[in-house]
């Protein structure tokens, strides 16, 4: 399967978002929110948007500290923590700041996307650290987590006021499932079978990439350039992740 990304709505509603923190009118709001359940995409687009912008992307672990968490993202960053909480602080607040104006030069968006940040959302010290970051730098946060961070943040409103975008994933519709099957495919796939596919995982972008990889492995191993929903009856798509067990295409 190719490794393309195909955009949907909510890629594109990431990516307006981001536009809109750069074009924001006060400085401080720079943090931004992007929720959703599990499955809709968003570590993995993310993850590419981090890339392809060379910013800074890293996981939040539940029993981060200050401490901890400066460590990994000044190691994201390619740098030798120091040994103070102060230092690293300092170190880190320095090398974003030479990152941020390397892309500026280069007119290409940077930030800083801190995923699974539902860990986190109760804390906070490490709420409060982001945000001295945030304002020091005027820098985009991204902050992914799963529809607790929005409720969470009403806590910490000095945290929360500095939140300048939401963004909701969304289950993708079956005209997207199509594009991203058209894109991603080098075999031709009825249109019945996408529709199987769709409704079966709710539109769940990760599902759908699962069941997608199985037809591609179907291809393959009975050399086939066309599928019909025929030609995968009783084939697995992907496993449930709520009962672990097959999902199969199954006859009507």
């Amino acid at each position: 399967m190719s490794k393309l990304m195909v955009h949907n709505r909510n890629s594109e509603a990431f990516l307006a978002s981001i536009e809109a923190l750069e074009k924001r009118g006060a400085e401080e709001a720079c943090l931004m929110i992007v929720d959703g359940e599990p499955g809709l995409g968003k570590s993995a687009f993310s993850q590419w948007w981090a890339v392809n912008t060379q910013s800074v992307y890293l996981r939040a672990r539940t029993e981060w500290t200050p401490p901890w968490m400066m460590r990994d993202l000044l190691t994201a960053m390619g740098q030798e923590p120091q040994y103070s909480f102060e230092n690293m602080y300092k170190q880190a607040r320095r090398h974003l700041m030479l990152l941020a104006d390397e892309a500026n030069r280069e007119k290409r968006s940077f930030g800083v996307v801190i995923d699974e940040v539902d860990h986190i959302s109760r804390k906070g010290r490490l709420l409060e650290t982001l945000r001295d970051l945030s304002d020091d730098l005027e820098l985009p946060f991204v902050l992914i987590g799963m529809g607790k961070v929005r409720h969470n943040l009403v806590r910490f409103p000095q945290v929360a006021s500095r939140v300048g975008q939401y963004v909701a994933f969304q289950p993708i519709s079956f005209d997207e499932t199509i594009k991203l099957t058209e894109k991603s495919q080098d075999i031709n796939i009825s249109e019945e079978l996408i529709s199987f596919l769709h409704q079966t995982t709710k539109g769940r972008l990760r599902e759908i990439k699962e069941g997608l990889q199985a037809f591609e492995r179907f291809a393959e191993r009975n050399q086939r350039k066309e599928l019909s929903y025929t030609d995968m009856l009783g084939q697995t798509l992907f496993m449930c992740r709520k009962t672990g067990r097959p999902i199969k295409v199954t006859a009507k």
